[in-house]
């Protein structure tokens, strides 16, 4: 029956945002409630809404129309009983069509069938909003029916059962649905787990091998940079070595014919030194022979040197007259007559008041005339009397012992005789001598000889010997070598080994730097003791298997003068040099005669000397007197002396020349 009621027009717009807020909340609830996921819940409210009002509220929702709910027609409308209350019905909802059940799947929708699960859930929430509204309704109005309205209140009870068992019915289904998708749900979840836990291993291995391939790559690329900056760098060498690999390859080619070339130039410079080595030995024959020949007139030639020097003497005097300085040529001094009657003689005369007038009336002069091996004037250069002294170094060489010693006046020019000034045309005797020894020795190596050179420098000052190459003082003593022979060596001497004429003019410079000098009146710089250079010469001959050891003594004697008034501070040097050179002139007294004893132990001077004046040595006595009348006394006094030494004959000078097995002995 229908109700006499109007039917209410109810119009549902669509209200998309606030059904689609509270849908997700409830959902989300019951999702927690029951433990599942969220969309299980929505696939059910779906499934249970599918029937009955959802296909219609969707289809006016999606085609945004109005949705019109028509109330039924009762009894209540047409008889009211007193006692009844009316009860309004609710009106049923026109469905057309058949109510189509929701397709269940047991695999997870994909993200399109969530969105139409999520519309129908919303459509079949509204529905039931719109259900219980309308339940709500005609309670309210069954409520206002009366007591007395029996059949309407029955119509209206019937009705409400009627709908209650739908809704039963619906829920069972709903429910039934709901249990079979939960079961499929569940079973799908612990697949899911499974899958999803391998995934998160998965993952985790992936993340862990990205990580290692991102370090991997990181390397990579500093190597690949490494790598290119590598090949950038082999690129240009290989430019480069292909460059000088071509010039190389030019230089090769360049190279080949030369090498063609030497080849045929070495094939005749064989051809060449084959027929050179027979020359050269036919020259080394030759070489031998002459070496042989040479040695032997050599020897001969050596052998007539010596009986020269013999024939001129072994003690010989060389006389030399300096010449004035410029200080006693501004001064005017008053010169000796001197007279140079031949090489060998010289005239020496004074004026002297107490003789007898000539008969022009002049004042006759005293001459006294002197005789020497040589007589140098007062303009000879030192290289004029080195001329004579340097046979005597050959002598040294030989094997033979040689002494020169200066002699004369303090200020007499002795000093500069023997040693001499920087410059090479005023150098004394000793600097000459010991480049004439370095000149000499190279012709002797020619003749197979090689020599080596010891030097030692001293003075005799005040009757002690000092060594004026070594600061520290020492006991010296002259003492014999051996009881058979003559010859003498001073003890705690120091000896250098010269290789050079350097070395040595070093070790001269060393030892004039050391020497005793004082000023006196005669002379401003006067040598106060008796300077000894002693020069030892060892030549050894290998293939002849000799030895010779010559020694050169260079001597540069005190000054000898007379003691004045003026000159007390110097009391002991003076009379410790004169009382020397007094004992000198007993040894040649001594010689003179021929006597047994000779005193040659009575002062240092005389016992170093003794072999120059033993006879086992060539002896040269430089004499140098002075030009000034003043020294006139002096003068006389230094020629009578060297008279006497020239005088002086003594026997044949041996040579000390031996086997090289003996000397090796």
């Amino acid at each position: 029956m229908e109700s006499r009621l109007p039917r209410p027009k109810i119009t549902l717009k669509k209200t998309i945002s606030t059904i689609d807020m509270n849908t997700k909340s409830t959902n989300d609830k019951t999702a927690k409630e029951e433990g599942g996921n969220p969309t299980s819940t929505s696939v059910a409210t779906k499934s249970s809404m599918a029937p009955t009002t959802s296909h219609t509220i969707t289809k006016s929702l999606k085609e945004n129309k109005p949705v019109t709910l028509v109330r039924s027609k009762t009894l209540a409308t047409i008889t009211h009983s007193n006692n009844v209350k009316a009860i309004k019905r609710v009106g049923t909802i026109i469905t057309h069509g058949e109510s189509k059940k929701p397709c269940l799947k047991p695999v997870v929708a994909k993200a399109v069938t969530n969105k139409t699960n999520s519309k129908a859930l919303m459509t079949n929430n509204t529905a039931n909003k719109i259900n219980n509204k309308v339940i709500q309704n005609n309670t309210d109005k069954s409520d206002k029916l009366k007591k007395w309205d029996l059949r309407g209140r029955l119509a209206q009870t019937s009705d409400k059962l009627s709908i209650a068992q739908k809704k039963s019915k619906d829920i069972e289904s709903k429910y039934s649905e709901m249990q079979e998708l939960v079961n499929t749900l569940k079973a799908s979840e612990a697949v899911y787990k499974t899958k999803a836990e391998k995934l998160e291993d998965s993952n985790n291995i992936l993340t862990n091998e990205v990580q290692t391939l991102t370090t991997e790559i990181s390397t990579m690329k500093k190597h690949q940079d490494d790598l290119a900056k590598h090949l950038k760098e082999s690129e240009d060498l290989c430019t480069n070595i292909t460059c000088a690999l071509n010039e190389y390859k030019e230089k090769c080619k360049t190279q080949g014919t030369l090498l063609s070339e030497q080849t045929i130039e070495l094939k005749t410079l064989k051809a060449d030194l084959e027929l050179q080595k027979q020359i050269n030995e036919n020259l080394s024959n030759v070489r031998e022979q002459l070496q042989t020949l040479t040695y032997k007139m050599d020897k001969e030639c050596r052998l007539l040197h010596n009986n020269i020097q013999e024939l001129k003497g072994n003690i010989r005097v060389f006389c030399r007259v300096r010449p004035r300085t410029p200080k006693e040529v501004e001064q005017m001094k008053a010169l000796c007559n001197i007279n140079y009657v031949d090489d060998c003689t010289i005239e020496v005369s004074k004026l002297d008041g107490s003789d007898a007038v000539s008969c022009g009336g002049k004042q006759r002069a005293i001459k006294q005339e002197f005789s020497f091996d040589k007589v140098f004037t007062h303009k000879a250069s030192q290289e004029d009397i080195f001329e004579e002294l340097s046979l005597l170094v050959q002598s040294a060489l030989e094997g033979y012992n040689v002494c020169v010693f200066a002699y004369g006046q303090t200020g007499s020019g002795k000093t500069y005789t023997m040693e001499g000034e920087c410059e090479l045309q005023t150098e004394g005797m000793i600097p000459r001598t010991v480049r004439r020894i370095f000149k000499e020795m190279k012709q002797f190596e020619l003749l197979g000889w090689e020599y080596q050179i010891k030097a030692s420098f001293l003075e005799i000052y005040n009757e002690h010997i000092i060594d004026l190459l070594d600061s520290h003082s020492k006991t010296h003593e002259i003492r014999m070598v051996d009881s058979k022979g003559q010859d003498l060596y001073v003890s705690n001497l120091r000896i250098e080994e010269i290789h050079n004429p350097e070395e040595l003019h070093k070790c001269l410079q060393i030892a004039q730097r050391n020497r005793a000098v004082g000023a006196t009146q005669s002379n401003e710089r006067s040598s106060r003791s008796h300077s000894v250079t002693r020069i030892q010469l060892i030549g050894t001959h290998s293939k002849k298997q000799e030895v010779s050891i010559g020694n050169l003594n260079l001597v540069d004697l005190a000054g000898s003068e007379r003691l004045k008034s003026e000159e007390t501070i110097r009391t002991t040097e003076t009379k410790n040099i004169n009382k020397s050179l007094a004992n000198l002139g007993n040894v040649i007294l001594a010689l003179l005669k021929k006597q047994e004893h000779i005193p040659y132990r009575n002062s240092k001077l005389t016992h170093l000397l003794m072999p120059s004046l033993g006879g086992n040595s060539k002896t040269l006595m430089l004499l140098n007197i002075s030009p000034l009348a003043e020294c006139y006394n002096e003068t006389l006094n230094s020629l009578r002396f060297a008279s006497n030494v020239n005088n002086c004959k003594t026997g044949n000078v041996k040579r000390s020349r031996m086997l090289l097995q003996n000397a090796s002995n």
